[in-house]
């Protein structure tokens, strides 16, 4: 494929504006010292911030859809004193990664993570943890590379456990086709219960917002890769221990429905309901999400 020499921004100046916002952003909100490194892969050159330890165990981050990297800042000081934590921007998204070749199915993220695992020196009891759109990845690469992986977490992920609500996937294309006001009602609607109670929130939902708002208006459309959802063949595949964690206010599928759901297919899972939170777990109960997700990745 072709590409410009700013791709995939929408300009030179949006390239710019936004690499100098989200660097800005990043000294203001991520809480732990850290080292940017730039990886290359199959699929072009990944961004990633590292802190913690050098020689604690990995812990890798995927964030949720169109929120970068930077949507972990209310997790990782707790997480970084036990691992050494790799935060992603996932290609193919908002972020500091680019992508020089298409990503048009799963397996084209499950060769791009297999191939920054490996130039990142991560072999074998990598520790994954996967919000949203980051967590059907996350359950994705868990079928397709069991043997790499020690633990995962799955923080309200996409499909995997039920299919998505229709309204979040209608408002989610109106919000991809007219930027703006459907972007501002989708985040809204998501993150309800952190809107509701601001002085519960480990960031500002300001900040976060902003961010979302910046990546709408400086990059070229992204399309994304549909998700799927895990059929009980699939949940007895993964071998490792995993982690589900959902709030009970979520909006991507009944939280109710998702636990039984997995009681009935995967009662291996460990599963576990965060009261107060919909969608917004990470941040409006940030606490509960980081003392639940050390204590499964901690135990033996």
């Amino acid at each position: 494929m072709s590409y410009s020499p700013y791709y995939p921004f929408k300009s030179k100046q949006t390239r710019q504006d936004y690499t100098d916002y989200y660097n800005e952003t990043a000294q203001h909100i991520w809480p732990v010292p850290f080292e940017n490194k730039i990886v290359d892969t199959d699929y072009g050159p990944t961004f990633i911030r590292v802190s913690g330890p050098v020689d604690a165990p990995p812990l890798v981050l995927l964030h949720g859809i169109t929120a970068t990297s930077l949507m972990w800042a209310p997790n990782v000081l707790a997480w970084s004193q036990y691992f050494r934590i790799y935060a992603v921007d996932t290609i193919n998204d908002y972020g500091l990664s680019v992508n020089t070749k298409a990503l048009l199915q799963k397996n084209d993220f499950m060769f791009w993570l297999d191939s920054l695992f490996t130039n990142l020196g991560l072999d074998r009891d990598i520790n994954l943890v996967g919000m949203s759109y980051g967590g059907w990845l996350t359950g994705q690469y868990a079928l397709s590379h069991p043997e790499r992986l020690r633990k995962i977490v799955l923080l309200a992920p996409g499909d995997t456990v039920l299919q998505m609500d229709f309204r979040f996937l209608k408002l989610s294309a109106l919000s991809a086709l007219f930027p703006g006001h459907y972007s501002q009602g989708l985040f809204q609607w998501l993150f309800a219960d952190g809107l509701a109670h601001p002085e519960r929130c480990a960031i500002k939902l300001d900040d976060f917002l902003h961010c979302l708002e910046m990546g709408f208006s400086c990059f070229k459309r992204r399309w994304f890769v549909p998700l799927s959802v895990l059929s009980q063949k699939d949940w007895n595949r993964l071998t490792m221990p995993v982690l589900f964690v959902v709030g009970e206010n979520e909006k991507l599928y009944p939280a109710d429905k998702a636990l039984a759901h997995l009681e009935s297919v995967a009662p291996q899972v460990k599963s576990v309901l965060i009261p107060e939170a919909g969608h917004d777990l990470t941040v409006v109960q940030a606490d509960k999400v980081n003392e639940i997700v050390l204590e499964f990745l901690r135990s033996l």
